[in-house]
C-alpha cells in the first residue's frame, strides 16, 4: 500500500472573488499546499515567482496569458461558471480545466423576484402610500392595472442550470416557460413547458412576457438582445439580465426602455464596473439609473452564502482529487 504523502501543490487565487475565499479553501484542503492571494490582477508583475510556481490557478478571469505564465500549471480552476478567456484547445496537454456553479438556485430566485417586482411594483406602491398617496388601491372602485404571473410566459434562452431552475420556480406561479435549445432533439423536456430550436426563437417574441437570457458570453451572443429583438416584443414584455452585460446591446436597451417600448428590465450584469472598492461607479455609459422602469443590482444575483459555500467545496475537493489521482468535479478538458 502506498503510504507516501501528496506532493506539495502551489496553489495562486486570482482575483478578489477567489481570494476572499482563502481562509474557507485553507480549512477544507487535505493536501499539503502553499496558498499566494493576488486580489489584484493589475499587480501581476509582482507575483512573477508564484505564478510560474503554480501547479493550481483558481479564479476569474482565467485567460490563455495567465496559463502561459505558469509553466507547471497542472489545474486551472475558474471559481466560478465562466472559462471566457481560455482557449481550451491550445492549452498545454498537462492542463486540466474545471468549473464550477451552485449559482443557479440564487440567481432563479433573482429572476422570480424581478418577474413579481416588476409586474406587481411594490417599490412604487410603498412610496406612494408613505407620501399618503391611495392611487390604485381597491377603496376607490378604480379599474386596476397590475397584472399576475399566473398565465404570462417567459422566453428562457438556453436550457442548463439556471434556465431549468427558473422553469421550476416559475411553475409555481403559473408561467409558461418556452426554452432555446440549440439541440431540441437532445435537451429533457422538464421541467420546461416547451422546447424550441434556436432559429424559431425570434418567431416566438410577440408572444413573449418575460424574456431572459440563461446563456454564456460568445462571439454568437454578443448583442444578442438588440433592435431587432425589442422591435417585435410586446410593449408590455420585461427583459431580465442575469448572463453578462454584453449579452444585451447597451444603447438598444437603453432606447428600448427609455422610450417605453417595452415595459420594463431587471439587469444585474453591466457595462461597466468601479476598479476599486468604494468607487463611486454608474454602471453603463448611459443613464440607465435615471429610468424608473429599470430594476438595478449591482451584480450580485448569485453572491450568496449558500453559492459560495458550494464552490469552495468543488474547488478543495478537485485540488484534493488532482494531488490523489482521481477523478475531478466539473472536468472540462
Amino acid at each position: 500500500m502506498n503510504t507516501s504523502k501528496p506532493p506539495m501543490l502551489h496553489i495562486v487565487l486570482l482575483g478578489r472573488l477567489a481570494s476572499w475565499c482563502q481562509p474557507a479553501l485553507a480549512r477544507r484542503l487535505r493536501t499539503p499546499h502553499s496558498l499566494t492571494s493576488i486580489p489584484d490582477l493589475a499587480r501581476l508583475e509582482d507575483f512573477t515567482a508564484e505564478l510560474a510556481r503554480a501547479h493550481v490557478l483558481v479564479g476569474w478571469p482565467l485567460t490563455d496569458a495567465l496559463v502561459a505564465r505558469a509553466p507547471h500549471l497542472r489545474l486551472a480552476q475558474a471559481s466560478g461558471a465562466g472559462i471566457d478567456g481560455l482557449t481550451l484547445s491550445s492549452l498545454p496537454a498537462q492542463v486540466r480545466v474545471a468549473n464550477t456553479f451552485h449559482h443557479e438556485a440564487a440567481m432563479a430566485e433573482y429572476a422570480l423576484m424581478a418577474m413579481l417586482t416588476l409586474t406587481r411594483r411594490p417599490h412604487l406602491c410603498d412610496a406612494q402610500l408613505r407620501q399618503g398617496n391611495w392611487d390604485g388601491s381597491c377603496i376607490w372602485g378604480e379599474t386596476p392595472t397590475l397584472r399576475e404571473l399566473r398565465g404570462q410566459t417567459a422566453l428562457l434562452i438556453g436550457t442548463g442550470h439556471i434556465a431549468r431552475e427558473i422553469a421550476l420556480r416559475a411553475r409555481a406561479f403559473g408561467v409558461r416557460t418556452i426554452a432555446v435549445s440549440r439541440q431540441p432533439a437532445h435537451s429533457a423536456a422538464e421541467p420546461f413547458d416547451e422546447i424550441i430550436p434556436y432559429a424559431a426563437w425570434h418567431d416566438r417574441l410577440p408572444t413573449t412576457d418575460f424574456l431572459i437570457p440563461c446563456c454564456p458570453l460568445t462571439p454568437d451572443t454578443d448583442g444578442l438582445i438588440n433592435t431587432a429583438v425589442y422591435t417585435r416584443l410586446p410593449r408590455t414584455a420585461i427583459v431580465i439580465n442575469i448572463a453578462r452585460g454584453r449579452v444585451f446591446d447597451e444603447q438598444a436597451t437603453f432606447d428600448a426602455l427609455h422610450t417605453n417600448r417595452i415595459a420594463g428590465a431587471a439587469l444585474d450584469t453591466w457595462y461597466r464596473y468601479p476598479a476599486t472598492p468604494g468607487e463611486s461607479c454608474h454602471p453603463s455609459r448611459l443613464p440607465f439609473h435615471t429610468l424608473p422602469n429599470v430594476l438595478l443590482s449591482p451584480h450580485n444575483s448569485a453572491w450568496t452564502l449558500p453559492t459560495i459555500t458550494g464552490r469552495v467545496e468543488d474547488i478543495a475537493y478537485n485540488i484534493d482529487a488532482l494531488a490523489e489521482g482521481l477523478p475531478l468535479r466539473n472536468l472540462l478538458r
